[in-house]
């Protein structure tokens, strides 16, 4: 999908566009003014996505043929280093999105929240009003509606229209949902936003800036959330360098 003439870098076989932030704020202009009936996915790619796709062949078709897939954590950043071919900028969602919020609400584009529990969806909702307070909330529903429920969820937010779609059902669910209601929904861009809401909702707390800016906010999520976080920390992301630097000794094999 992704046919414009973004450059891109490949971490074993996974494509990441490589943009700064406002560059990538001017493609996702471009995805919403083009409105043509299908939604244009953006996802963020991140070593643990990039580890589901290796066992999950339709995700890295979906993460390889988005309209965009910005990069996510700091492990991309020393994995381009090693490649010779560094990311520009770290666009993680749960720091972009909200730029792309702030965008919206100058663009008077409207934006429709889909994901999360109840409680937790309803606070973000209050919450992104607040901070952006003439920004058009189309409307926004939880997350827990797959099976009979999902059609009319399709159904709300073709009635609301909205320019772009935020899904926040976690890997690799909300990038297959997006992808295969792409053509059924009446949305500028659908951005895969994973835990976004939670943050934002204040049900997690983020890492202090400080941490964010060392680039061990995985560190912290790990030690608020050991249960769900131990097999990134404990096997993804030390097996993640290796498996690069065999990529440069054997291009052809891994990529």
């Amino acid at each position: 999908m992704n046919s414009n003439k973004i450059e891109s870098s490949y971490f074993l076989g996974v494509r990441v566009d490589r943009l700064d932030t406002e560059t990538a704020k001017d493609e996702v202009r471009k995805l919403v003014r083009k409105r043509d009936g299908i939604m244009k996915p953006v996802y963020f790619a991140n070593v643990h996505s990039i580890f589901l796709a290796l066992q999950d062949h339709q995700l890295m078709e979906q993460l390889n043929y988005a309209a965009l897939t910005l990069p996510d954590g700091s492990g991309l950043n020393w994995a381009g280093k090693i490649l010779g071919n560094p990311i520009v900028e770290n666009l993680n969602g749960t720091d972009f999105t909200p730029k792309i919020l702030e965008m919206a609400e100058h663009e008077n584009w409207s934006v429709y929240l889909l994901g999360a529990e109840e409680h937790v969806i309803n606070k973000t909702a209050q919450v992104v009003q607040l901070q952006f307070p003439k920004l058009n909330i189309a409307g926004y529903h939880h997350g827990y509606f797959l099976g009979q429920k999902e059609q009319k969820v399709i159904d709300d937010i073709n009635s609301k229209s909205p320019d772009l779609l935020l899904v926040g059902l976690g890997s690799p669910i909300q990038e297959r949902w997006i992808w295969e209601n792409r053509d059924k929904l009446n949305v500028g861009a659908g951005f895969a936003i994973g835990g976004l809401f939670d943050f934002m909702s204040g049900e997690f707390p983020r890492a202090p800036l400080w941490m964010r800016k060392l680039g061990i906010e995985w560190m912290y999520r790990f030690l608020n959330d050991p249960g769900n976080k131990w097999k990134r920390i404990f096997i993804e992301i030390p097996l993640f360098i290796p498996l690069i630097i065999m990529a440069q000794l054997i291009p052809n094999k891994v990529k």
